[in-house]
């Protein structure tokens, strides 16, 4: 509608510019027609109106290949056209306006008709000189500038990220016992439950690394799991030309996972925290950003608060969030990627067995457990053991 508006105003023909029709041959390369010079010619638009980027957020463009073709389509258009004006709402193309050039020279030295590529800077420019149609246009087109939005990870701008989490991978090997053997955690930690063992006698006859274990078992100490979740946050860019506003955007997670969610706070601070991000009570494929600032101009962004996913123990994988903006008269979406490629910290377990049938060797993945402390304010976790003495491989 903007086109058939402006056009009619530049060549002072409001009430004779018309849509062409169309039907089972198509248009001819032409949208909009209107006769010129006394009803003698008739100047045809064909109209491109395209997103600034693609789903995966580069830059969209027209092409060369996409010029050509609407110019030879407009050769059939009856009676043969005066100019036509291929009218886009991309930006300008150096290379596009160059050819577009060349192929006018070439049709006007074969008696056909002039071409002439408008970019949007073209509108920008033009629309004020028509006070009405700009008028209009404010009033009830605004919508249609070109609207356009991108979704990255706000870290460093990327769609695609790998997150390294960190489980135990447990050898289980399970072995046939003898005489000299020790005898096992298993059976010390039940003597010793049942009195007939003392603590003394059981950290003896105990590896250091099981002595460890134990100790903080036997004073209490408390552990906590380490490294599974991928936390990040998510930059909404305004890519278009036209205002933000009134919008929320969605998330839905696919791929094998645990699940996608929301940040939460414990201890004395839960009661001053807030996010922006916010699950469904029914999936947990799936969350949603209600921003606290409802507007984004130009050229502008917002940051939401962190959301994390939840990978499975020990599985590497890949998980696609495809996100969906939706907004005043304006919807935009796309995909981001997260692969998931763990790093194991292995341990041996040996376990005794009477029967030689009973011999074998399994594997188990399990999240990783660190003595350490939570702040009560906070409630964010302080290990005290050293990350320096895990020692990491990949599977």
């Amino acid at each position: 509608m903007l086109c058939l508006k402006l056009w009619g105003e530049i060549w002072n023909i409001p009430d004779e510019i018309d849509f062409n029709s169309d039907n089972s041959q198509g248009q001819h390369g032409v949208d909009i027609y209107g006769p010129v010079e006394g009803g003698l010619k008739y100047n045809g638009v064909q109209c491109k109106n395209k997103k600034l980027n693609l789903i995966d957020g580069s830059p969209n463009r027209i092409t060369i290949a996409d010029i050509d073709a609407e110019i030879e389509k407009a050769k059939e258009f009856k009676p043969a056209l005066n100019k036509l004006v291929i009218a886009t709402s991309l930006p300008k193309d150096q290379k596009v306006e160059e050819h577009v050039r060349l192929k006018s020279v070439e049709n006007l030295e074969a008696g056909l008709f002039s071409i002439q590529i408008c970019f949007w800077e073209f509108f920008e420019r033009k629309l004020p000189e028509y006070q009405r149609i700009f008028d209009w246009y404010l009033k009830n087109e605004n919508f249609q500038r070109v609207a356009s939005a991108s979704v990255v990870f706000s870290s460093d701008g990327s769609t695609e990220k790998v997150h390294r989490p960190k489980f135990q991978k447990t050898i289980h090997q399970y072995v046939l016992k003898s005489e000299d053997d020790p005898i096992t955690i298993e059976e010390a930690t039940q003597l010793m439950l049942n009195g007939s063992m003392g603590i003394s006698q059981f950290m003896a006859l105990q590896n250091k690394r099981t002595l460890n274990i134990n100790r903080n078992l036997l004073i209490g100490n408390e552990t906590y799991k380490w490294h599974q979740n991928f936390w990040f946050k998510l930059r909404i860019e305004n890519t278009g030309q036209s205002v933000l506003e009134d919008f929320k955007l969605e998330i839905s997670a696919d791929g094998e996972f645990e699940e996608i969610g929301a940040e939460s706070r414990s201890g004395l601070m839960a009661q001053h925290f807030s996010t922006d991000v916010r699950g469904y009570s029914n999936t947990k494929r799936s969350v949603y950003v209600k921003p606290t600032e409802r507007i984004v101009v130009q050229g502008d962004s917002y940051t939401t608060d962190s959301i994390y996913l939840k990978p499975f123990i020990g599985q590497k994988t890949e998980i696609t969030l495809y996100w969906k903006i939706l907004g005043r008269d304006f919807e935009d979406s796309g995909k981001l990627t997260v692969k998931i490629d763990p790093l194991y910290y292995e341990v041996v377990e040996k376990h005794l067995v009477d029967r030689i049938e009973d011999e074998k060797q399994e594997t188990s993945f399990s999240l990783i457990f660190r003595p350490g402390y939570r702040h009560p304010l906070s409630g964010s976790v302080t290990f005290s053991d050293k990350e320096s003495n895990y020692t990491f491989t990949e599977d």
